[in-house]
């Protein structure tokens, strides 16, 4: 019988210990989360730029790096992005490059045909200033731009 008297007592310290450990997971897994958060920035902004008949709506966007930028199709396509290798330095061209998924050219989204189609762009950390684009079937008239601020201006 003291046998069994003695076993009764490691099981509740097993289940003891297994829940000491359970709650220590959870407490890491709390502060990591917790710290996760304070991590991400909340600042980050996604701006919309509608592609319209043959212009962009609005047709210069204030970002800052880290921001979305989400080009939306809409009437009088076949639209597309493209930015202006001309006006842009050659590192900036490298990162704007990188940034943009599904490229056609250097500095050049795949053309949107679906209306509501999207282009998502993160801006890449460029130095302050104005990033020129147009849409290459429609160049002449259909022109914007990204002007890239230092964050929290």
């Amino acid at each position: 019988m003291r046998s069994s008297r003695r076993h009764k007592p490691a099981r509740r310290d097993r289940s003891s210990m297994r829940a000491f450990g359970v709650g220590v997971v959870v407490a890491v897994l709390s502060i990591v989360a917790v710290g996760h958060a304070r991590a991400t920035p909340t600042w980050l902004a996604t701006h919309v730029v509608r592609l319209e008949t043959n212009r962009f709506v609005p047709a210069e966007t204030r970002v800052s790096p880290g921001d979305t930028v989400r080009f939306i199709n809409g009437q009088g396509g076949p639209h597309n992005v493209q930015f202006m290798a001309e006006s842009i330095p050659a590192t900036a061209q490298a990162l704007l490059n990188d940034a943009m998924t599904r490229r056609i050219l250097p500095l050049t989204s795949p053309m949107f045909i679906v209306p509501d189609e999207a282009y998502t762009l993160v801006v890449p950390h460029l130095t302050p200033g104005r990033y020129a684009f147009l849409c290459s079937p429609h160049g002449a008239s259909m022109r914007g731009s990204l002007r890239v601020i230092p964050r929290g201006e």
